[in-house]
């Protein structure tokens, strides 16, 4: 029966398209043609209808205009797409697996710095680790692993193990944190000593950005803190003495800020902003200054400043402002 209804829809179209090549455009023709094309479209929407599995037959009147609609106003090539396409689609799905969950071997935290991949072990898993577990040798492995992450990303997890039950754990911890803090003390130490002899304004420079790690990273606190980006200051107006630099008033911008210090630090800021500088190093500075100082209209300017289409960590405050 299908068979015979897929003849008399491929008969009927090969009828409609003579109708429409062999004569000229009257309006009989045209509603001619139109009503065997209609009944062809009728007849192949029965006839796949039936093919369909029963799950998509139903609701009659959605399916069926679908395919009347499908083959009707693509002659011909829409009803062999729609039996190519749609059955064949349908028949032949994709096949789901039974088994949703695949147990895994628990995989050891990694004790080499050439072992580490963020791939393996996330922040946030040895954050898990060092908060939740109750095996101090796990605890352990995963300060150990901290080690070898960035200093920005180390740092933090490291002082949250300081506060660790086990000993092992918090020595360990308190070493790893000593130990970057005299390699940055180190390192100050010796561009001193270089800038002793020879007073160039990129070692003033780098001193100052060293006195800024530690207390940007959290290594320095309070009274000390406070020393630090006295530091710092200092030795970045001696680098712009000797030669002005649009990164060293950005620099200065920033500690100006956190010594609480707005005016002064929109000077700076605006300073290196004039310099050259990318705004999306200066800007979002630049607004904090505006915000500090209780000038809304400018911080609404500088946040309108921010592009639009980026998704950083301002995005949310830029979309607030504006």
């Amino acid at each position: 029966m299908i068979v015979c209804l897929f003849l008399v829809v491929l008969t009927a179209e090969l009828f409609s398209f003579h109708i429409l090549l062999g004569a000229d455009f009257s309006w009989f023709n045209w509603a001619y043609y139109i009503a065997v094309h209609g009944a062809a479209s009728i007849i192949f929407t029965c006839g796949t209808w039936l093919l369909l599995p029963h799950r998509y037959k139903f609701p009659i009147l959605h399916t069926g205009l679908f395919l009347f609609c499908f083959s009707f106003f693509i002659p011909l090539f829409g009803m062999i797409g729609g039996i190519f396409s749609l059955l064949l689609g349908l028949y032949r799905l994709n096949t789901t697996a039974a088994v949703t969950w695949v147990e895994c071997e628990r995989s050891s935290l990694v004790n080499e710095s050439d072992e580490f991949r963020p791939s393996r072990t996330s922040i946030g898993g040895l954050r898990e680790i060092l908060t939740h577990d109750l095996d101090p040798s796990r605890r352990l492995q995963a300060v150990n692993a901290v080690c070898h992450l960035p200093q920005q990303q180390a740092i933090p997890l490291l002082q949250l193990a300081l506060k660790d039950l086990s000993d092992d754990v918090r020595l360990f911890s308190y070493s790893s944190l000593e130990a970057i803090e005299a390699k940055i003390n180190l390192s100050i130490s010796l561009l001193k000593a270089q800038f002793t002899h020879y007073q160039a304004p990129g070692i003033a420079f780098n001193i100052a950005q060293q006195y800024w790690e530690l207390c940007y990273l959290g290594l320095a606190e309070s009274v000390l803190c406070a020393h630090y980006l006295e530091q710092a200051s200092i030795y970045l107006m001696r680098s712009n003495q000797l030669v002005e630099n649009a990164a060293s008033n950005l620099l200065l911008g920033r500690i100006m800020l956190a010594q609480s210090d707005p005016k002064q630090a929109l000077i700076y800021l605006t300073q290196a902003f004039d310099a050259g500088l990318l705004k999306e190093q200066v800007i979002p500075y630049l607004a904090e200054a505006s915000f500090a100082l209780g000038n809304y209209e400018l911080t609404k300017y500088y946040m309108a400043q921010l592009p639009a289409f980026e998704k950083g960590r301002l995005q949310q405050q830029r979309e607030y402002w504006l």
